[in-house]
């Protein structure tokens, strides 16, 4: 064995052996590393702009795109996970004991048993448990998403430091892209395509896909609070989650609760709901994805919606962001596949021909 094949095993155990140690130190805060990386990617180009306006003053316009990111970005979702939490906690004793779900529960037992007389037999089953169904929805919630707070807001250590990681992020944006072109094994080329197309991919999915998802649901949750339906919160956070399935999309949350208002004789509150979710609902799908999308990587929303759940069933509520950014870098290396195999082909016919 020779002197080079020595260092250089050792040098690979060496740097596994460091990298794992690694892993182990940051393990506490990869969550928050990771949405800090995310909100850079999908940011970097506010930053550049706001560089730009600065008169290429990196520290300032870091600051400033850190300071919207946390004004418009996360206080929001806190607040928003913090009465969605509420509403399913609430929610969630009334039907334990009975008390405050059981209007709504009757009344939607009675919807059931007046849509079965209209709708031919066999249709819909009036036996069915609605309770065990909501109960089961709501601990799925409360167990999968309380876990946003421990992971990243439970502390005011981990806050900080994602806001942090943020600035610095936008500071060394390009350096850390450079280096990772540098230490990886591909061509120079294929790396910056790969970079740019999971860029793409991710800004498509967040801002195309789940960006649309949100809205849609603030509208239904805003409809159901006008229209008087209980807990628009925990509706709403489900009717963005439902926005992403084809073809029914909200249509699942807001059909049943216009069917509610209509049988539990608020005729006029049903009428509204209906017109808000035809119009409002509705239409902001095509205006929103018109103007981000547009020339923009196509990613099948009912895609987006299993990586989701699949993302949040395993890594519980970070798994919202690191689903859709699985399948972003899935499509960017199936996008450059062809071009690495091109070139892998070339490499061999120029082979072939020298011989």
């Amino acid at each position: 064995m020779s002197r080079k094949t020595i260092q250089l095993a050792f040098f690979a155990v060496f740097t596994a052996g460091i990298t794992v140690l690694l892993f182990f130190i940051l393990k506490p805060y990869l969550g928050v590393i990771f949405i800090s990386g995310v909100l850079a990617i999908v940011f970097y180009p506010v930053y550049k702009r706001l560089a730009y306006q600065f008169n290429g003053k990196n520290n300032l316009a870091a600051f400033a795109t850190t300071f919207l990111i946390l004004a418009f970005i996360i206080v929001p979702i806190i607040v928003t996970f913090t009465l969605l939490l509420k509403e399913t906690v609430d929610l969630y004793n009334s039907i334990a004991l009975g008390s405050g779900s059981e209007g709504l529960l009757s009344q939607a037992g009675r919807v059931m048993e007046r849509l079965d007389t209209l709708l031919p037999s066999g249709v819909i089953n009036p036996q069915i448990n609605l309770e065990i169904y909501a109960r089961n929805i709501l601990d799925w919630i409360i167990g999968h998403f309380d876990s946003i707070f421990i992971a990243v807001f439970g502390g005011i250590l981990n806050f900080i430091l994602m806001l942090i990681s943020l600035y610095y992020l936008f500071i060394s944006g390009e350096k850390i892209k450079n280096s990772l072109i540098l230490w990886s094994p591909l061509p120079d080329r294929y790396d910056a395509e790969f970079i740019q197309t999971l860029k793409s991919s991710i800004n498509a999915v967040l801002k195309g896909r789940i960006l649309v998802s949100i809205v849609q649901g603030i509208f239904v949750g805003i409809g159901f609070a006008i229209f008087g339906v209980g807990s628009p919160v925990l509706w709403g956070f489900i009717g963005g989650i439902a926005s992403l399935i084809p073809i029914l999309g909200t249509s699942i949350i807001t059909v049943p609760a216009i069917a509610y208002l209509f049988f539990s004789h608020h005729v006029g509150a049903g009428i509204g709901l209906l017109i808000w979710g035809t119009v409002a609902v509705g239409l902001i799908d095509n205006i929103i994805s018109v103007i981000f999308l547009k020339d923009k990587i196509k990613i099948h929303p009912l895609i987006v919606l299993f990586s989701i759940l699949g993302g949040v069933e395993l890594f519980g509520a970070i798994g919202f962001l690191v689903g859709p950014v699985v399948v972003s870098a899935l499509v960017a290396l199936m996008k450059i596949y062809p071009f690495i195999m091109y070139h892998k082909d070339q490499s061999a016919d120029s082979q072939i021909n020298l011989k």
